[in-house]
């Protein structure tokens, strides 16, 4: 891991030795361990530091709070998503083949990380701005990647282009969730996504659908993990 990429997260404190990182990586892999079981709001510093078999005081050399520590997690998964969708996609010489590569590469990504789903709209209970900064920083990267494709598309309107491939994305990573899949149904999904959605018309109901079902998902979310937890 890069240490640029500590150093310019908030409230995160960079380690200096391999044998710091090791400790970081240890809270960070316990903090989300806990976070998944349980809601942002039941799991304490004490908790975490007790999952990682760390001192407190060790917490606090490397994140300020317990809100730190999570949005490290949310930063964590959008660099590893960026560079795996960066991998996939070199070498391919048109926008269709780049669209192939990259939904594989999400969908793989998410059945490997079934926990991203949960810290990253979690994060919306969490500090709104985590929330939307994630996907913030994923549309505009992508708009300007289809910007410099235009001449593929008859659409110039890229942002809204790329916040509907990524909700579409999105839900077919869910499926990874909720099944177990093999990787010839990723190529059929991938392949589905590219040919019978196409990306050169840009339809703004449709855009309108994609964002309110996600919205709708989100609700349910936070209903369930945080609203009925509270309730004694």
């Amino acid at each position: 891991m890069s240490k640029n990429f500590v150093e310019n997260i908030k409230g995160v404190h960079p380690p200096k030795t391999s044998l710091g990182m090791a400790k970081m990586q240890a809270l960070a892999q316990a903090a989300e361990k806990l976070f998944t079981q349980s809601s942002f709001f039941e799991v304490s510093v004490s908790d975490i530091c007790r999952e990682a078999h760390t001192a407190v005081g060790t917490f606090y050399i490397y994140f300020e709070t317990k809100t730190d520590i999570y949005r490290y997690l949310v930063e964590d998964y959008q660099r590893r998503i960026k560079r795996s969708l960066a991998e996939s996609i070199a070498g391919c010489k048109s926008r269709y083949e780049r669209e192939r590569a990259g939904i594989k590469s999400f969908v793989r990504f998410s059945v490997e990380n079934p926990n991203v789903y949960h810290i990253v709209w979690g994060s919306l209970a969490v500090e709104k701005d985590l929330f939307v900064n994630y996907y913030m920083s994923f549309a505009d990267s992508y708009a300007r990647a289809l910007s410099s494709d235009l001449h593929e598309l008859l659409s110039e309107d890229v942002m809204t282009l790329a916040y509907m491939l990524m909700g579409i994305a999105s839900f077919l990573g869910l499926r990874g969730m909720f099944e177990t899949l093999n990787n010839e149904q990723i190529d059929k999904m991938e392949k589905s996504k590219v040919e019978k959605f196409d990306i050169t018309h840009v339809h703004e109901e449709y855009l309108l659908f994609v964002l309110t079902a996600i919205a709708l998902l989100v609700l349910e979310f936070l209903v369930k993990y945080i609203v009925l937890k509270r309730i004694p």
